[in-house]
């Protein structure tokens, strides 16, 4: 029987050992990998591939250069997915949030709402006309951009050559709504919190198969 290292097939990172592949049941758009000595990498199929470096150590030498690299910790995010807010509220990652690309009254997720109130996340202009100067200021080391971002291209370029990394969420490309919510498990690798992730997605699941169920007796 072929090992699963065997049947996965992990892109190569120099010098790094891979271990596994997440395991995903409904999303079709992404695919995460681990290595060892905590390294991760984020395939976005329909975009770009990123190494999620852990604390304290490097990204290795020879990296291909179209991987985009995000050190951890994971924080000051200017967070523009209005989408994706819901899910860091899920993984009680809000902290990790400086700024947003909505204003307070913007919010239907209401962790988000009063937290720009009581000033722990700032407004810093919509996702097509960010605060630069803001964002720098602010040690952003992180932008999450919806795919509307792919509109505006000189805006992700301006934020790239500030130096900050861009992750575009592809979730709305996925067919099965349970795909789209299973893009917990992404950001649940991003900022090392799988098994939030993992148990949420989990009774999600368990709830809409219920309905389902339910539904056609």
């Amino acid at each position: 029987k072929a090992s699963d290292k065997e049947k996965v097939d992990a892109p190569e990172i120099p010098g790094v050992t891979f271990e596994r592949a997440m395991d995903l049941t409904y999303a079709k758009e992404f695919d995460v990998y681990y290595y060892k000595d905590g390294y991760k990498l984020i395939d976005v199929h329909e975009d770009r591939q990123y190494l999620i470096v852990p604390e304290g150590k490097e990204a290795p030498e020879g990296l291909d250069e179209d991987i985009v690299v995000i050190k951890q910790p994971v924080q000051n995010i200017y967070m523009a997915a209005t989408a994706t807010m819901s899910l860091f509220a899920r993984l009680d990652a809000l902290d990790t949030i400086s700024f947003s690309g909505l204003e307070a009254s913007g919010w239907y997720v209401e962790n988000a709402k009063e937290a720009m109130e009581s000033g722990d996340i700032a407004y810093a202009g919509k996702y097509s006309e960010p605060d630069y100067e803001k964002i720098v200021d602010g040690d952003c080391n992180l932008a999450i951009e919806s795919t509307m971002i792919l509109h505006t291209p000189k805006v992700q370029e301006m934020i790239e050559e500030l130096g900050i990394p861009v992750f575009v969420d592809y979730s709305s490309y996925e067919a099965h709504p349970l795909g789209r919510t299973e893009w917990i498990k992404l950001y649940g690798a991003m900022l090392n919190k799988e098994d939030l992730a993992e148990s949420f997605f989990c009774k999600i699941r368990r709830k809409v198969i219920e309905e389902t169920e339910r539904f056609q007796k």
